[in-house]
């Protein structure tokens, strides 16, 4: 076996191999990582870069720490499959933590070098810095989102009590593609210079990514900080002069309160106050939300629950588990598909249900993580349920988030192939907050994953924003109405004509419907005069580990 140590004579093998790298990519940062003893050696220069000595001994974990969290878990995936053998080379960027507490845009090329065996050995390759992360905005010359995480992280660390304001303009890309990005430049500029006469006498503003900003003060009470942001809304809404005419601005704005105290993280601030700035946009028409008080906690309290989440999620998924709910046919009432649904226990906080995190999280980097993480364990389980029956079929619940992301339809045929799980028994359950996506990006996601012979069910369905002109767009399989109409179908002759009508339309477009939220035997009875293929609901079972699921439907 090749092999090196810090402290015995390198082997020839192994230095050759150091050297080649060096020469062959004729750079200065290069290292060559021993897959099997977890050491790694790095050249002077990108050991004085990263602050690390040339021979260091670690696991992967050492270096993620120096990756840009929002990064991670591209670069896990890619590692992971190297090693795996699922790829022989690897060129990816992402941006990695200078000693300096800056970062650096870097693009990483290498390839591994396999034993005898076949088993991954080495993992050589060279760093490209493609130059350090700017902590200044070019458009607007405020202080970029890198600045503001280096001053947030400050507050933290010296436990200082701050407040943060989130603002940002709505339908900023209809205006790029109306006008054009030089006119849109010019909106930030004008509006940063709003936000700076208004806010930076007590603080600092920041451009944030794309038409955000934010400002973070020591010295503001919340109460102040909302009326001066009530007044920059009301400026914005009454046009601001740009090219000699006047632009209508709509902005929306979420806030937060730190008081020094709990021990969280600057990302888990951020996320929160993404939370709230995300509900001024979607249900307040801009006005200002504070996020104090979500979740039924107060802040400190609410703010170590989802730190404590992301840490978990970070830590492999820690505390995370799935439930699986059954779907029964309407006509046999045989199990015939089931339902995943995330549970999270931990020590400190119990068990908490996905409400109560989910929302602060779904805009998070970490929360992709976690789908991956359902949609593997999903499948894990689903094999178990498939030896007894090939046909059944195992439903997941999807995010935005999760349908926006780029590599969605690759990652889940990694997952697939590498589990040898059947894509034709999985189906997307798509929430309600999906029909928020532009309807051009959701039909050409859908269309991939129905081209993998996944399949489709919009949940929900009869409530929300245009739900038949979804079906008509994305045609899915299965379609589930909202449960509200479901709840008193015995007594109210209104919800019971809802459902007629949701299913008799359905069903004319090829639609099969599933109803959810079955919970009595009158409740049943009702729903089987429709046309209907299957149900759920506590009538039939509450969700089950999949333990308990086996033993119970299929020993």
């Amino acid at each position: 076996m090749l092999k090196f140590d810090s402290d015995v004579e390198e082997n020839k093998i192994a230095a050759d191999l150091f050297d080649a790298f060096s020469l062959i990519g004729r750079s200065e940062y290069v290292s060559l990582y021993d897959v099997k003893r977890e050491m790694t050696r790095y050249s002077p220069a990108f050991a004085k870069l990263f602050g690390f000595p040339e021979y260091i001994s670690h696991d992967s974990k050492k270096w993620l720490e120096h990756i840009h969290p929002e990064d991670r878990y591209r670069y896990k995936n890619v590692m992971r499959d190297l090693i795996a053998g699922d790829s022989k080379a690897y060129d990816i960027s992402y941006r990695v933590l200078l000693k300096d507490g800056s970062y650096a845009s870097t693009r990483h090329i290498g390839a591994v070098i396999r034993d005898a065996d076949g088993k991954a050995e080495f993992v050589g390759g060279m760093m490209i810095n493609e130059g350090l992360t700017e902590n200044t905005d070019q458009v607007t010359v405020l202080r970029n989102e890198y600045g503001f995480f280096q001053d947030l992280s400050a507050v933290i660390e010296l436990k200082k009590s701050c407040t943060i304001i989130l603002i940002g303009i709505g339908k900023m890309s209809a205006l790029n593609d109306a006008h054009g990005y030089s006119y849109g430049n010019r909106v930030l500029q004008y509006l940063s210079w709003l936000l700076q006469e208004n806010f930076a006498q007590d603080g600092t503003v920041y451009r944030m990514d794309g038409a955000k900003f934010a400002f973070l003060t020591e010295n503001l009470s919340p109460e102040e900080i909302a009326d001066r942001f009530e007044k920059v809304r009301r400026t914005a809404l009454g046009g601001i002069s740009i090219d000699s005419g006047r632009q209508v601005l709509v902005l929306s704005g979420g806030m937060i309160s730190y008081d020094g105290n709990a021990t969280i993280d600057d990302r888990t601030i951020y996320s929160c106050l993404n939370l709230a700035y995300h509900n001024s946009k979607t249900r307040r028409n801009g006005k200002l939300v504070n996020y104090n008080g979500a979740f039924g906690r107060d802040t400190k309290k609410s703010l170590e629950l989802v730190n404590e989440v992301r840490n978990c999620i970070v830590m492999d998924c820690k505390g995370f588990s799935l439930r699986y709910q059954p779907i029964v046919s309407a006509k046999t009432e045989k199990i015939v598909a089931v339902e995943a649904l995330l549970s999270w226990h931990d020590k400190k906080f119990g068990e908490i249900s996905p409400g109560n995190y989910i929302p602060a999280i779904e805009r998070d980097f970490v929360f992709q993580e976690l789908g991956y993480w359902i949609f593997k364990r999903a499948m894990i389980d689903g094999l178990q349920m498939l030896e007894k029956n090939p046909n059944l079929i195992v439903s997941i619940n999807v995010a935005p988030a999760q349908i926006t992301d780029e590599f969605l339809v690759e990652e889940l045929v990694k997952i697939a192939n590498r589990l040898n799980f059947p894509l034709k028994n999985l189906c997307f359950e798509l929430t309600a907050h999906c029909r928020q996506i532009v309807p051009e990006i959701l039909k050409s996601v859908i269309y991939d994953l129905k081209n993998l012979n996944i399949r489709c069910l919009l949940d929900d369905f009869g409530g929300g924003v245009a739900s038949i002109d979804f079906l008509q767009m994305l045609k899915p399989e299965y379609i589930k109405p909202e449960k509200k109409y479901i709840a008193e179908i015995e007594k109210n002759s209104g919800n019971r004509c809802i459902v007629q009508h949701l299913t008799n339309m359905a069903a004319e477009l090829g639609t099969d419907v599933c109803i959810k939220g079955v919970a009595s035997k009158e409740i049943r009875d009702i729903i089987r005069e429709f046309p209907v293929i299957s149900m759920q609901g506590n009538f039939y079972s509450e969700p089950l580990f999949i333990d308990e699921l086996m033993k119970k439907y299929f020993s």
